[in-house]
C-alpha cells in the first residue's frame, strides 16, 4: 500500500478511488479503495490490521483530531451511525463490538484525523476476562513507569525496563514512576464521550476510550497511552478465547518471537479486509432502504 499523500485518511480520497474501482469489492486492497459506506459528517472504511473480520472505522470527513471537537449537532448523527454499525457486524459475525478511539490534538495529516474503531469481539466474555486482558496489556506496556535507574544507568526504553523488571530483583533497580492498571486509569466520564474530553484536548491533551458493547467494564482515560491500545486488548481477548486466534498466534510466533499481531503496521490482513467488505456491504444496503438517515450511503457491488 504505497502512498504519497500525508493524509492517509482523506475522505477526498477514499470517495474518488472508490468511485474509480472496476471492481467492488475490489480484487487487490489498496490504500484508499476500502470506503464502505458514508453520512453527511463521517465515512467508514475496512480498516487495516484485521485479525478479525468486520473490523471497520468511523472516520470524520472534517480533519479534525479527535472525535471530542466534533459539533455538538453531530453527536445525534455520530451515534445513529454506531449503532446501525454495531448491530450489523454482531449479526453478521455473531460477536460482540469493542468501540475505541485514540483521541489526539493540534496535529496535522496522517492517522491524526479523527477515527473510531468498531472491531469484533467474543460473545464468550465476562467482565472478569476483560479487565485482566487489559490489565495484561497495561503491565506489558509498562503504563505509568518512565524509567529504571540500574547500576549507574536510567533505561527509558521499553524493553529495556521489561528487561530489568523481569530478570533482575527488585532491590536492584528503581522504579520512575507506577505500575498502572484499570483501576488507575478511569478518570473521565463515559457516558459523556466524546465531549467528556473536549477540554483536555483543547489544552492540548490525549485520551483513550474504550468499551465493549456487552460488558460493565469501559474506560476513557488521560493518560498519555501509546497507540493502538484498544487492538491490543482486543487481541489479547481473543488469543485467550478463539482456538483461530491462538493458532494463528502460535504460527507466526514460531516465524518471529518477536512478531506483534496487533500491530496494523506488521500484519494487514488484507484477506480479512476483503471480507469485511464484501461481508457488509449487502446488510448495509438493506439497512439504507429501510432505514435511511443522515444520507446514509453505501458503496455498491461492480
Amino acid at each position: 500500500m504505497k502512498n504519497n499523500i500525508s493524509d492517509v485518511l482523506s475522505w477526498e480520497e477514499f470517495e474518488k478511488e472508490t468511485l474509480n474501482e472496476k471492481n467492488f469489492p475490489p480484487k487487490k486492497i489498496e490504500l484508499f479503495n476500502r470506503l464502505i459506506a458514508s453520512t453527511d459528517n463521517f465515512f467508514v472504511i475496512a480498516a487495516i490490521g484485521a485479525f478479525v473480520k468486520g473490523y471497520v472505522m468511523i472516520i470524520s470527513k472534517k480533519l479534525i483530531p479527535s472525535l471530542a471537537l466534533i459539533e455538538s449537532n453531530q453527536k445525534s448523527e455520530l451515534d445513529w451511525l454506531i449503532t446501525n454499525l454495531s448491530e450489523t457486524i454482531k449479526k453478521k459475525y455473531e460477536k460482540e463490538i469493542s468501540i475505541f478511539e485514540h483521541g489526539m490534538c493540534a496535529c496535522i495529516g496522517g492517522l491524526d484525523r479523527a477515527h473510531l474503531h468498531l472491531m469484533p469481539v467474543t460473545k464468550n466474555l465476562n467482565d472478569e476476562l476483560f479487565l485482566d486482558a487489559i490489565n495484561k496489556v497495561l503491565k506489558n506496556r509498562r503504563a505509568g513507569i518512565s524509567s529504571v535507574e540500574f547500576r549507574g544507568h536510567k533505561l527509558e526504553n521499553i524493553h529495556d525496563i521489561t528487561q530489568i523488571m523481569d530478570t533482575s530483583g527488585s532491590e536492584n533497580y528503581k522504579v520512575n514512576g507506577k505500575q498502572l492498571y484499570y483501576k488507575d486509569i478511569k478518570n473521565l466520564s463515559v457516558e459523556n464521550w466524546p465531549f467528556s474530553a473536549q477540554k483536555l484536548v483543547l489544552k492540548g491533551g490525549h485520551y483513550v476510550f474504550f468499551k465493549i458493547s456487552s460488558s460493565n467494564v469501559s474506560f476513557l482515560t488521560d493518560q498519555n497511552f501509546q497507540t493502538q491500545l484498544g487492538r491490543q486488548i482486543v487481541f489479547e481477548i481473543e488469543k485467550k478465547t478463539s482456538p483461530e486466534m491462538q493458532k494463528l498466534y502460535e504460527k507466526i510466533k514460531k516465524k518471529n518471537f518477536y512478531a506483534n499481531i496487533w500491530r496494523w503496521q506488521e500484519f494487514s490482513f488484507n484477506e480479512n479486509i476483503f471480507s469485511t467488505i464484501d461481508d457488509l456491504i449487502d446488510p448495509l444496503q438493506d439497512l439504507s432502504s429501510k432505514n435511511n438517515k443522515f444520507n446514509f450511503n453505501v458503496s455498491k457491488r461492480r
